[in-house]
């Protein structure tokens, strides 16, 4: 009787929380995006409610500001964040639940240009690379050689880089693992691009991670239920329908 009596209260306790539980994130196509009126959309939003279901939770997923989220995921109890770096800075502030992205970095080019091989970045040197500036790709490119002006051409957004590469006037850009859907969104056809090289030691794993205060029974739960999309191949589908 004392043990059904302590089952009853403890699921008492994780559903009371579960039913409160929110997640926050910002507005980041396409991992995720939100639409007015429509439901939140983008490859993480797939990967978190395919964990959710699998755990039996459910939550809203909020989209505010990364700052405004980033405090909320800080101090409310019951709360996710993701997409989220990790580093040391932020490690002891929230409980990790796994990881659920890898941006990888690349440079491409058109197919029609047959000209360009490149096997190693010091070959890149040899043509003009279309990045971003103030992105990290510009600080990567110039720390390894590349000089504006000479071989490496800045863009103020993405649009105006895709734009400029299409119209030949950049031999290769310099992008991560969103590139088909920029492509798409700035009018263009990714079908055009080849990956010629993927950069070894520029990539950049995102998490999902929960408030110090989050009940850990749901924390173990989720860590289960991306392990088991993870390994049934329901997380591969999702990068394949977002060509990722």
């Amino acid at each position: 009787m004392k043990r059904l009596v302590l089952l009853l209260l403890i699921f008492y306790s994780v559903t009371v929380q579960a039913s409160d539980l929110i997640i926050v994130t910002e507005d980041l196509p396409p991992l995720q995006f939100h639409n007015d009126n429509q439901p939140a959309s983008g490859a993480m939003v797939d990967i978190i409610n395919l964990m959710l279901k699998e755990a039996q939770l459910t939550a809203d997923i909020k989209f505010y500001p990364w700052a405004r989220s980033y405090n909320i995921a800080q101090k409310q109890k019951n709360t996710l964040i993701f997409s989220m770096f990790r580093d040391k800075s932020r490690e002891s502030q929230f409980q990790w639940i796994g990881k659920i992205f890898t941006l990888e970095s690349f440079l491409v080019a058109l197919k029609s240009r047959k000209d360009i091989k490149i096997n190693a970045l010091d070959d890149a040197k040899k043509y003009l690379v279309g990045s971003i500036r103030d992105d990290l790709a510009e600080v990567y490119l110039k720390q390894h050689g590349f000089k504006e002006k000479q071989n490496l051409y800045l863009n103020s957004a993405y649009p105006a880089l895709w734009k400029m590469f299409f119209n030949g006037r950049t031999d290769i850009a310099f992008t991560n693992s969103t590139w088909a859907y920029e492509i798409r969104q700035s009018g263009l056809d990714p079908e055009q691009i080849k990956v010629l090289y993927q950069i070894p030691d520029i990539t950049s794993d995102l998490y999902i991670a929960a408030s110090l205060n989050t009940d850990k029974t749901i924390v173990v739960k989720l860590q289960k239920a991306l392990a088991t999309i993870k390994a049934d191949g329901r997380y591969q589908q999702v990068l394949r329908k977002w060509q990722l």
